[in-house]
């Protein structure tokens, strides 16, 4: 059985409110978190990585639920932010080249028994998986504009194997730059289909703030990686891991 490694952000502050439960108390939606992350990992080989960006170590202790059998290694940064966690997530990955595959968690999402095991399996056939069926799959016309790959963005919430992101690290360490949209789009699309999605947004109103994203990132896709491979990101169907923000929950979550 190949062996997985998550590597897990955490921080005190608030996320995005309302939340589906726990909307006053970050440490306990946290806790709910891992609690749901573990149990769906249980049957397989795996490690966590923890980058606490804020906690102290009481309460590290207490949303591991005082259980750290499983815990690779604790990383505490203090308040070096979202950017600088995220970069540290691809280092600490490709750091452990035992492990096949990596999941980058978020400290803010729910997931269901399933979730290891159904994104797995879309990884036999994609680069990239997601738990989240993002709503924005059914409402955007930025992703419906994309006909060969539907899928093309989603949050810094994903799985992928060793070997894709030791390839992809590049692009991945632009979201300082480019944002998760923008890092998405030099990973899984053409030229062309950069370039349709920016007209597709021109002309919707409601989508124009897309642009900025879109321009930027077309501009990186032309002048620093024009001939580089085009991957696969594909979610689960239904959701088996959801953003815990109230608006934005997965689709049949």
């Amino acid at each position: 059985m190949e062996k997985i490694l998550v590597a897990l952000r955490v921080y005190p502050g608030n996320t995005k409110i309302p939340t589906i439960i726990y909307p006053d108390k970050k440490i306990e939606l946290i806790k709910e978190s891992i609690k749901q992350l573990r149990a769906s990992l249980s049957q397989f080989q795996y490690r966590i990585i923890l980058i606490n960006d804020g906690f102290d170590e009481e309460e590290v202790n207490y949303i591991l639920d005082n259980t750290a059998w499983d815990i690779h290694a604790i990383k505490n940064t203090m308040g070096i932010g979202n950017f600088a966690t995220f970069e540290l997530q691809i280092e600490e990955l490709l750091s452990c080249c035992e492990y096949h595959y990596v999941y980058f968690a978020e400290d803010d999402y729910l997931y269901k028994p399933d979730f290891v095991e159904k994104n797995l399996e879309v990884l036999k056939f994609a680069d990239y998986s997601t738990g989240y069926f993002h709503p924005d799959y059914e409402n955007l016309l930025f992703h419906k504009s994309n006909l060969k790959n539907k899928y093309g963005t989603t949050t810094c919430s994903f799985w992928t194997t060793q070997n894709i992101l030791q390839a992809d690290k590049e692009k991945l360490f632009e979201y300082r730059k480019l944002g998760d949209i923008g890092f998405w789009m030099l990973i899984t699309c053409s030229l062309t289909e950069i370039i349709c999605k920016l007209l597709v947004c021109i002309k919707r109103p409601s989508e124009r703030w897309l642009c900025i994203f879109i321009t930027r990132t077309l501009v990186y896709k032309i002048f620093k990686y024009p001939k580089s491979k085009r991957r696969i990101l594909k979610p689960t169907f239904p959701s088996t891991s959801t953003h815990a923000e109230e608006n934005y929950i997965g689709i049949g979550w």
